[in-house]
């Protein structure tokens, strides 16, 4: 009888005098040996993608550990690992426009957004490359994460989904109007499968609750600004190209950027201050009113809160100032001149050997 020849076992002998080489034992472990060569084969020709998955899987192990669940997080835990919250990304915590593309509000969340961030990343990767594909999604989503708290301020934004629009953007103007490899039949195919993915989803990005649909648009538009450009810089071949085509695409960031800091800093500053001095972090509070005053010194609101911040650590005399300049400001502030004169009111008299 013919017998395995991995293992030796006995093998079955077919009715027309045929048997396999190997047992079923055997040719099941060749077969999950051959699967996970290929699948490690397909990590290593996308380093890209496997970074940027792997780089979301790990945040997502972290918020399941801080935060106890596989399904939720709360508010607390996201904005830990860095969330965009709007007051405090406009009021000088700008790296969570780039942090926010890495984390995700639940599982389900998680799941979909690698799905399509799997295929949209790869693609990108055969039409522009590695290093491109890395500053396409950073960059878009940093677009579409500003365009989200630029349009509403107060807004807390998480997930890939941004950046995973903005891969679409790009590849749509990379093959309509870059320097890519790519025949004309397979390029009115992909414009035709994306033109299908970004409709779609931002339907569903409408009518579904808790999505925030102006990110997915600000990715999208950034995606489809930069992406002629740095297709044409990749298909240069040159290094130097590439790097110029990011670091400008990063240039016109920045400045859309400080506008939007321009617009809503001074306001993130004050609610973040309030905030602090809500939670008790009177030494915070002071430094981020303390620069709500100085980018906005005729805001009478600013005044009060510092004043009130200087209050809570007993700093009465620095306290006084801030509310004498915001009667200054606005005479009729509500309950302030009778604060103000029972602060003063309450100041020790001074005697002679404190006067020395």
């Amino acid at each position: 009888m013919p017998q395995c020849l991995k293992c030796g076992a006995d093998l079955p002998v077919s009715e027309d005098g045929t048997a396999p080489v190997l047992c079923d034992r055997c040719a099941g472990r060749a077969t999950r040996r051959a699967r996970f060569a290929l699948n490690a084969g397909a990590l290593m020709q996308f380093p890209a993608t496997s970074l940027l998955v792997a780089i979301n899987t790990a945040v997502l192990v972290g918020l399941i550990i801080g935060g106890g669940s596989l399904f939720s997080y709360s508010p607390e835990i996201t904005y830990q690992w860095g969330a965009n919250v709007g007051p405090y990304t406009l009021s000088g915590d700008y790296w969570r426009l780039v942090t926010a593309s890495f984390i995700h509000a639940n599982l389900l969340h998680y799941a979909l957004n690698m799905w399509c961030l799997w295929s949209l990343c790869r693609l990108s990767e055969q039409l522009f490359g590695s290093a491109v594909t890395l500053a396409i999604y950073v960059l878009t989503g940093v677009g579409g994460a500003m365009l989200s708290i630029g349009l509403n301020p107060l807004r807390s934004e998480v997930g890939a989904s941004a950046a995973v629009f903005g891969l679409a953007g790009a590849v749509l103007s990379g093959i309509k109007f870059g320097k890519v490899m790519v025949g004309s039949a397979q390029r009115r195919q992909i414009f035709s499968s994306l033109i299908f993915f970004v409709v779609v989803n931002l339907s569903l990005g409408q009518a579904l609750p808790l999505v925030d649909n102006t990110a997915h648009i600000g990715g999208l538009v950034a995606g489809f600004l930069f992406g002629a450009p740095l297709a044409s810089a990749a298909a240069s071949g040159k290094k130097a190209v590439e790097w110029g085509a990011i670091l400008l695409a990063t240039l016109v960031l920045v400045g859309v950027g400080s506008k939007v800091v321009q617009l809503h800093g001074h306001v993130s500053e004050l609610r973040v201050g309030g905030d602090k001095l809500i939670r008790g972090d009177a030494p915070g509070a002071i430094h981020m009113l303390q620069r709500a005053v100085t980018s906005n010194p005729a805001d009478s609101r600013a005044h009060v809160l510092l004043g009130q911040a200087y209050e809570s650590t007993r700093q009465r005399d620095l306290a006084i100032g801030e509310y004498q300049s915001a009667l200054r400001l606005n005479p009729d502030f509500p309950g302030l001149k009778e604060h103000l004169q029972e602060l003063q009111g309450s100041a020790s008299p001074v005697t002679p050997a404190e006067a020395k």
